[in-house]
């Protein structure tokens, strides 16, 4: 025999199983439902509702013919990539560019109405504004301050903070009168909407820090697919509170891209203004000098080799200017890249006029890597991924100062190649001047110094005119594309609420009901025992409706003594082809109140009433059993037989049934299982077989006492009682392993009060049908529904 086997099971689910389970608690989900169901309308009804408002704004690129004035700082093309995206998306939620939209909103202080329910802020409608000295260094954050509206424009405040609450107890103050306190001063001004406000007003100073993270927290960024458009979504109690915020956070952002682009022009106009500083001091001194030699040689004039010899010289003074501002930007581009502060913008090489386009390219490329950095800025040390972009950025920004500065030493050498061969060439032509007179000579070399110090200054005012109106003609790289607006509601939403009550109504009692199966540790089912062990079931035995415990006392044809005499059909078939003796049956439990006594005296009285001699044994010496309903009143019984003190015929009593006998358990004695070991217990059975057809002996329970395990010995058949509800698990195998090691045999298991509603889809059928006289009765109205 495998004891495995017991504990295979069907590896499918066992659909009848759940839906007998299901409607055997179906009293569950009527309570359960209707419950989850109101709790969804209370959620729906009660939570404030949360807006969604998003507004919508368009990120142009840089190079669109919007932004073409930019061509006269950046050049042609000053960024070969579009925008990206992301980088902006980090920037609308950075905390710098929140908290100058939030210093343009009057949000630092918040007004609360109170309902029957909740606290609902009122936004635009408080009927009185709260002004906050600047002066305030120690203002009452986050506490909520109620405002009593008085007569006679008189306003009384009140909070349940004591140490704040001392500055307003036992005060009235005016309406626009100033409230003073430790580190603040603030002053409630009331309006005209004031008499008509029906509520309890409070308001709450809110610090700025705070505000920053909570609408940051809130923003939303989402980029609109194959478009250069973000949509800027937050959410709110009070939508249009949210809409003002959006709004004026998409201007932030405008106004901040304007600044950005502008930063670079201003740094430009002043790079060029401390240029030209110099070169006017050049000028004013060389136009003196030529005023002073005009003024003493008034005859002088220039012969025609010396003109033809000056003009020259001036068009080469010419290319040298330019090479000079060359120069000059070259060498502020080296104190720059010495610096290494890549933050700090950048003068683009076009503002020069210098035309090479590696450096021209690998400014551009810097100035947007800057762009970079200025966005992520802000979200450095929050979060991982952010600080790798600032981390990978800023070896980008290294590895293209790295290249500038070589490509700078290549322009350096080069510029300064052709101011070499510049001024050779200067010096020849003047060399050609010797022969000229001294006073033409001198005009000559004034006039050149004039005209090279002029043009110097011509170019720069120049650049200069040129940085103002790209200052001035400037547009932003953004533009607000549609105000912003509510898109719905997020929260509550009634069809999900509803919908999730529903699923949890009827969830929540499936959960109890299986976790109650997994925890149940008594046998409920059939399936139990089968489960649980390989013995046979002898039958199933109903509840017992009635107040009595026999039979006799009840109708034949009741369900109970139907599923009797279904035992006593089982019992014959098991003992069938055995010898003529009388057979003993042994039933036994595994604890007190499993229904043994029950069990015995009735299937004793079917066994009776079919007209064979049967015999009940009280074997459990322990507990002496009660026998006055079969007119059995003697106390003498199997104790004073096995101790000797009565003859076998003393403790046999007839019942008031026919052909029914009962032999008591008698006087309790010290030693009962000493005397069921006995050898007159042997001798008695044998005697007893030969007068008896049939020997019924109810035993101690065989989970507690060794009693009843020694009467299964010599038993023919061996009675189990397992009891619905009642009988623990763990004591079906415990009986289980003493089968299969031998210690028992002919062992079947009697199912006792069984309410067949519990058992599994297929069993108890025909019961309850109106077959049994007992079904026939009148039932209570409520017990007449099926479900």
């Amino acid at each position: 025999m495998n004891p495995n086997s017991i504990h295979q099971q069907d590896s499918l689910i066992d659909i009848q199983f759940i839906l007998q389970k299901l409607r055997q608690y179906w009293y569950l989900f009527v309570i359960s439902v209707p419950f989850a169901l109101f709790i969804a309308f209370l959620v729906t009804r009660y939570t404030a509702p949360v807006y969604e408002v998003s507004a919508a704004v368009l990120v142009k690129d840089p190079t669109d013919l919007s932004n073409a004035p930019l061509s006269l700082l950046y050049g042609e093309e000053p960024f070969s990539n579009t925008k990206n995206l992301n980088n902006e998306s980090i920037l609308l939620k950075s905390k710098d560019l929140v908290k100058k939209t939030l210093e343009n909103l009057e949000f630092g202080v918040s007004y609360f109405a109170e309902g029957d329910i909740r606290f609902t802020e009122v936004y635009n409608w408080s009927p009185v504004k709260v002004v906050i000295d600047t002066a305030s260094s120690n203002l009452p954050y986050g506490v909520l301050i109620k405002c009593n509206l008085l007569a006679g424009n008189k306003i009384e405040l009140s909070t349940d903070n004591p140490a704040i609450n001392a500055y307003f107890q036992g005060k009235t103050f005016q309406s626009g009168q100033a409230i003073a306190g430790d580190g603040f001063r603030f002053s409630v001004t009331r309006k005209q909407s004031a008499e008509s406000f029906p509520y309890d007003l409070f308001f709450r100073f809110n610090k700025t820090e705070d505000l920053v993270n909570q609408y940051r927290r809130s923003l939303n960024i989402t980029p609109v697919k194959e478009t250069s458009i973000l949509e800027v979504a937050t959410s709110s109690e009070e939508p249009a509170k949210a809409a003002d915020f959006l709004n004026q956070h998409v201007q932030t952002y405008i106004q901040n891209s304007l600044q950005e682009k502008n930063t670079t022009a201003i740094n430009t106009i002043n790079f060029i203004d401390a240029q030209l500083q110099e070169i006017s001091d050049s000028l004013f001194l060389v136009e003196n000098r030529l005023e002073q030699f005009k003024k003493g040689n008034p005859g002088v004039s220039l012969s025609v080799e010396g003109s033809q010899a000056s003009e020259r010289i001036q068009e080469l003074e010419k290319e040298k200017a330019a090479l000079l501002i060359n120069a000059k930007y070259f060498d502020y581009l080296r104190q720059y890249i010495a610096a290494g502060d890549v933050t700090e913008r950048i003068v683009t090489p076009s503002s020069f006029g210098v035309g090479d386009p590696v450096l021209n390219n690998l400014i551009a490329q810097l100035v947007e890597v800057q762009l970079e950095l200025s966005a992520l800025s802000d979200q450095k040390g929050q979060n991982p991924i952010v600080t790798t972009q600032i981390q990978a950025a800023q070896t980008r920004a290294n590895e293209l100062l790295r290249s500038i500065a070589e490509n700078l030493r290549n322009l350096q050498r080069a510029n300064q190649i052709a101011q070499t061969d510049i001024n050779n060439r200067i010096t020849r032509l003047a060399g050609s001047l010797q022969r000229l007179p001294s006073a033409e000579r001198q005009f000559i070399n004034l006039n050149r110094m004039y005209e090279l110090s002029e043009g110097l200054y011509v170019f720069l005012m120049q650049k200069r005119a040129e940085a103002g109106i790209s200052t001035a003609a400037a547009t932003a790289d953004a533009k607000m594309v549609n105000e912003a607006e509510v898109k719905g509601v997020i929260t509550p939403k009634p069809s999900q609420n509803y919908l999730i009550g529903l699923f949890a109504g009827l969830l929540l009692p499936v959960a109890f009901i299986f976790l109650k199966e997994i925890l149940n540790t008594k046998v409920t089912s059939v399936d139990d025992i089968h489960k649980l062990t390989m013995l046979p079931i002898l039958g199933m035995v109903g509840h017992n409706k009635k107040g009595t415990s026999s039979l006799i006392d009840q109708s034949p044809k009741s369900a109970l003594a139907e599923a009797f005499r279904t035992v006593r059909s089982n019992l014959r078939f098991m003992i069938s082809g055995e010898s003529d003796k009388g057979k003993v049956f042994v039933i036994t439990s595994s604890i007190s109140g499993e229904g043994k006594t029950f069990s015995a005296k009735n299937l004793a009285y079917i066994f009776s009433i079919s007209g064979e001699r049967t015999l009940l044994i009280n074997a459990d010496m322990r507990k002496p059993n009660n026998n006055t309903d079969y007119g059995v009143t003697s106390r003498v019984g199997l104790s004073n037989y096995l101790a000797g003190y009565a003859r076998a015929e003393d403790v046999i009593h007839q019942t008031i049934q026919e052909h029914l006998f009962i032999l008591p358990s008698g006087d309790i004695p010290p030693n009962p299982s000493e005397l069921l070991l006995n050898k007159r217990m042997e001798e008695l059975l044998g005697n007893l077989r030969q007068e008896y057809d049939y020997i019924i002996i109810d035993t101690p329970p065989v989970g507690i006492l060794s009693d009843g395990l020694e009467l299964m010995q010599i038993s023919d058949v061996n009675i189990f009682m397992v009891r619905q509800d009642y009988t623990m698990k763990s004591f079906l195998n415990s009986i289980q392993q003493q089968f299969e090691t031998g210690k028992i045999q002919n062992t079947a298991i009697l199912f006792n009060d069984v309410d067949y509603r519990k058992l599994n889809y297929g069993y108890g059928y025909g019961y309850g049908y109106g077959y049994y006289s007992d079904d026939l009765e009148q039932q209570p109205w409520y017990k007449r529904f099926k479900f």
